[in-house]
């Protein structure tokens, strides 16, 4: 089923419009269950049946309307109500027979008209806080009781308003109460009717053409400024001003003068406007100024009475206009036409005072001219009574008096000092009438006294300054003196200076400046100050800033002194002893002090030795006491110096006393000699045997009763912090005596021998070393027992002992 209508005015007729009577099984139905229709229009209703059993059914449509037959069919029949005049015409009933049954079903009319048209009645303009009725009115429109009114202000909604149901169309009025705010101003008023015939029909609107309000304010009226008076031909401004007006753009102005219109310019700050306008006129007398504000149906003005004048300025006049001192000179004021012609004068003096006066149209005075009456002024002043109040009008003018130039001291002075770097005019001012021309000069040579121009030294002079007219001349003397800054040059400060220690020196600088400038020197980052002369110490080298300063200003230089003195040879730079190793490089170094730096020389002392042989490395033969000597300009120092030769020992010989070859039981001794610096210490290589006894420097080594253990090659070594060296010799034991006449070979062979037995004794002693070697002697059946000889600067030595068993 369709959903309710929600109007209750429509519920009786939709009571009637059943969906269909069923007789049996025979059904009728009706559609639609509402047609809507226009005043005077036409509108369908269609009729349908179900099947009739018997087959013989007929269908129809029961109305007080006008009807039409529209298309069928076999079960349905469209019908047409014609021309629906009837605003309550009641409903259509379509009924349908089947045999001797008839059943009915209803259909509801809803007839209903269009607004003719939807109106906003005007709505004059408003003034702030004003209240008028917006009303919206809907002409002839039905059924009134489906109309909805609105009415809006912009986007606002006022109003809503619906109707109850009524009897034909009728005309509503929808009305709201709107009291003016600015912000209703320019806003659109808009009315909008709905007539709803749903759920059966359309919605229609109509709307009101919207209506725009105008909202408008002039709380105040306008404050018209002009002056009180206007002379003839002159012009004066006006203003006229008016707050709160709204809107302020809407502001209209009128400003008129003596009933004519004059143009102005109109300034807004705020809600204040300003029209200004410009009063011109050159007709004398009384005359009204408006101004009118306007805005929307408001009007506001304001009145002021404007008085115009007509004023000439008085005449002032000297005869003669320049007179010589002395002479007779008149003074006349006089007053032009006026309107209104009451016009009183005075002739005044140049401190306002009052030196004649009255109504009268001329005032004169005479006076004889003096010198002091030059550039004399006077005055006329003319006075007339305008509006209340009186206006004024002065003429001044100076006498001439014709005089010779005169140079005050003041205006030329005799003594000038200028800056250098400066601009400065020798200008000199002179008096007289008429004007003097002023002309300085030096030696002969004009210069110019007008525009500055640079001050240098070469302007400081005197100059001689005439002043000229044609009365005569008058002249004055002008000297000039040139002030500059203090300067510091090479010439009167050098840069650098050589002093030698000693003697008296002082630290001076001359500077050049105006006033004279003093001068000061301290050592750069010290605050010690050099004064006076006093003898030079070498801590006086170094660099010093040296200031000179006046009352312009300050120079600075810097200062590097540098003190000479002559040479000395310490003991940190030339030791006094040294200590050479044979074979390094020979160089005798001797560093000496002393300014300019010293040459140094060494020569060998000695009493008719012969020089060291030249050679790059040491030798034996540098050993010796040397003098070295410094020399500079300022003298020379002396200093020995003794140098001691190391080298490894070297010329080892062995000696065997009484012979190298023994008897078997006699006793013998074996000597060992070797050259060496530091003194080389012996140790040795021989056979091992129990009747060695060492002497106390290891030197040589003793035997008693020798035996056939003794006998074999022994092997001195000398050994120092350079190097060591060693030395063989055979010894011989022999049972027979003849073996002391054997002859003892070649020295080469005894030598090769001895190195081969040196190796030999070296591997024993090592093993024995580590306590691995044990020798028995085949012939004394003795055993060999380790020797072993700490020497803690030496190294160690190491020997064969025999022992008993």
């Amino acid at each position: 089923m369709a959903p309710p209508c929600p109007a209750g005015r429509l519920l009786p007729p939709l009571l009637l419009a059943l969906a269909g009577a069923a007789r049996g099984t025979f059904t009728v139905g009706a559609w639609p269950r509402v047609a809507v229709v226009p005043f005077g229009g036409s509108v369908a209703i269609n009729c349908s049946r179900s099947a009739c059993p018997g087959g013989n059914a007929t269908l129809g449509l029961e109305t007080p309307l006008a009807v039409g037959m529209g298309a069928g069919g076999r079960r349905w029949q469209s019908f047409r109500l014609l021309n629906v005049s009837q605003w309550s015409p009641g409903t259509a009933t379509c009924y349908g027979r089947c045999g001797d049954a008839q059943v009915n079903a209803s259909a509801g009319i809803l007839v209903y008209r269009l607004p003719e048209r939807v109106v906003l009645e005007p709505v004059p303009a408003m003034a702030m806080g004003e209240s008028r009725n917006l009303t919206c009115r809907v002409v002839e429109v039905a059924p009134v009781g489906n109309l909805t009114v609105t009415l809006r202000r912009g986007a606002e909604t006022l109003r809503t308003a619906s109707f109850g149901a009524a009897e034909g169309s009728a005309s509503v009025a929808v009305s709201h109460l709107l009291t003016a705010g600015p912000g209703d101003h320019g806003q659109d008023v808009t009315c909008h009717a709905e007539l709803s015939l749903r759920p059966h029909g359309p919605l229609f609107a109509r709307a009101a053409v919207p209506l725009k309000l105008s909202v408008f304010a002039l709380p105040e009226p306008p404050q018209l400024r002009a002056p009180a008076r206007l002379e003839a031909g002159t012009a004066a401004n006006a203003s006229c001003r008016i707050a709160g007006a709204f809107p302020a753009g809407d502001v209209r102005f009128t400003i008129t003068l003596a009933e004519q219109s004059l143009n102005f310019t109109v300034t807004a700050t705020g809600d204040v406007l300003t029209a200004v306008t410009v009063l011109s006129t050159s007709t004398p007398g009384r005359q009204e100024l408006t101004c009118t504000a306007t805005v929307a149906t408001a009007a506001r003005t304001a009145r002021t009475q404007l008085h115009v004048y007509r004023f000439p300025a008085p005449v002032l006049e000297l005869s003669p206009a320049s007179a010589p001192a002395g002479s007779e000179v008149t003074v006349a004021c006089r007053a032009g036409v006026a309107d209104p012609p009451a016009v009183r004068l005075q002739l005044r003096d140049a401190d306002g005072g009052v030196l004649a006066e009255g109504p009268q149209a001329r005032l004169e005075l005479r006076l004889v001219a003096r010198r002091e009456d030059d550039g004399r002024q006077f005055g006329c002043r003319a006075s007339l009574a305008v509006a209340d109040g009186t206006v004024t009008k002065d003429t001044d003018t100076r006498l001439a008096v014709l005089y010779k130039p005169e140079m005050a001291a003041s205006d030329c002075p005799s003594n000038r000092t200028w800056l250098r770097g400066t601009r400065e005019a020798l200008s000199c001012r002179a008096t007289g009438n008429p004007a003097p021309t002023v002309v300085c000069g030096r030696n002969g040579v004009a210069v110019s006294t007008g525009e500055p121009e640079l001050v240098t030294r070469s302007r400081a002079g005197t100059y001689v300054c005439n002043a000229t007219n044609s009365l005569g001349m008058r002249s004055r003397l002008v000297t000039i003196r040139v002030e500059y800054e203090p300067t510091l040059t090479e010439r009167g400060c050098p840069a650098h200076r050589t002093w030698v220690e000693g003697e008296q020196w002082e630290l001076a600088c001359r500077a050049d400046g105006d006033p004279p400038p003093s001068t000061r020197c301290a050592r750069d980052g010290g605050a010690h100050r050099t004064r006076g002369s006093r003898a030079v110490s070498r801590a006086d080298a170094g660099r010093y800033i040296c200031r000179a300063t006046n009352k312009h200003g300050s120079a600075v230089r810097s200062v590097v002194v540098t003190v000479e003195y002559e040479p000395s040879i310490g003991e940190m730079g030339c030791p006094a002893r040294r200590l050479w190793v044979e074979g390094t490089p020979a160089e005798l170094a001797c560093a000496a002090s002393g300014n300019p730096p010293p040459r140094v020389a060494c020569a060998k002392l000695g009493d008719g030795q012969d020089p060291p042989p030249a050679s790059p490395n040491v030798t034996r033969a540098h050993a010796g006491t040397y003098q070295c000597r410094a020399t500079n300009t300022h003298g020379s120092a002396l200093r020995n110096v003794t140098v001691a030769v190391e080298y490894s020992p070297a010329a080892v010989s062995l000696r065997v006393l009484p012979s190298a070859n023994v008897s078997r039981g006699a006793s013998f001794s074996v000597e060992c000699r070797a050259e060496g610096l530091p003194t080389p210490t012996y140790g040795w290589a021989l056979p091992p045997a129990p009747n060695l006894r060492f002497a106390a420097d290891n030197r040589s080594v003793a035997v008693a009763g020798a035996a056939a253990a003794n006998r074999g090659l022994y092997t001195c070594t000398a050994t120092n912090r350079h190097g060591r060296r060693a030395g063989s010799v055979m010894v011989r034991v022999d049972e027979s005596w003849l073996a002391l006449l054997a002859s003892l070979g070649s020295l080469g062979a005894v030598t090769a021998v001895g190195l081969a037995a040196a190796g030999g004794y070296y591997l024993k002693t090592t093993a024995c070393k580590k306590g691995e070697y044990n020798v028995r002697d085949a012939e004394g059946s003795s055993e060999a027992a380790c020797l072993h000889r700490q020497r803690h600067d030496r190294g160690e030595v190491y020997g064969i002992q025999l022992t008993q068993p």
